[in-house]
């Protein structure tokens, strides 16, 4: 009887929560991963990119995480500033998949910020977000936003979390047919063109 009230309060929520972003003319979140297990609530890949010299790793870890409990991405890179193609230093990041077939893209029309929770090992460190739509997917490639700090309250990666806020429209895509959401440690990320370190993401989603 206890579970069925449970369940009955917890759905009751759900479609509270629901009705008040209906009634501000938007949809309610989408989560797109929480890092709880592998691959994202579209049962799209997630994998990581790299271009030697560069590096990098992900796992998802239950050591540090936003919230009470659960486990959240942990990303350890080492973007390099010399050698690899055309001498920049290679290139590393990580991808997840939101398309669920090689032309079913996802509709993110109805939804005006891409956010996440966001923190550093030592602070400092530094990425873009890549969000590719059908163009950029075929291209293999995405369109990239501003360095992280500009949607972050103190303007840059602490050692607390803080919530990233990114306009969708920033990106210049069709959010109607997205494909792919990325981290990307691009040169101009670093004022030597390279750097390395530890981040930490949890509760991806659009808003």
């Amino acid at each position: 009887m206890k579970r069925t009230l449970g369940f009955a309060v917890f759905a009751a929520l759900c479609i509270s929560s629901a009705a008040v972003y209906a009634q501000e003319g938007g949809a309610a979140p989408q989560l797109i991963d929480n890092f709880e297990k592998q691959g994202n609530t579209f049962g799209g890949r997630s994998s990581t990119y790299m271009k030697q010299p560069s590096g990098i790793v992900a796992l998802r870890t239950d050591k540090v995480f936003y919230g009470d409990s659960g486990r959240s991405l942990a990303l350890r890179y080492k973007k390099a500033a010399e050698g690899g193609p055309y001498g920049k230093g290679g290139w590393c990041g990580y991808y997840t998949v939101i398309k669920r077939g090689p032309r079913q893209y996802f509709d993110a029309s109805g939804y005006k910020y891409l956010t996440f929770w966001i923190k550093g090992e030592k602070g400092g460190e530094n990425f873009k977000i890549g969000v590719a739509d059908e163009t950029w997917d075929q291209r293999e490639d995405s369109m990239k936003s501003e360095d992280i700090g500009v949607y972050l309250e103190a303007q840059k990666i602490t050692t607390e979390w803080q919530k990233a806020k990114i306009p969708l429209e920033d990106f210049w895509v069709d959010t109607s047919k997205l494909a792919s959401i990325a981290v990307c440690f691009e040169s101009e990320c670093f004022p030597e063109g390279g750097g390395q370190g530890d981040i930490y993401i949890d509760d991806l989603q659009f808003e």
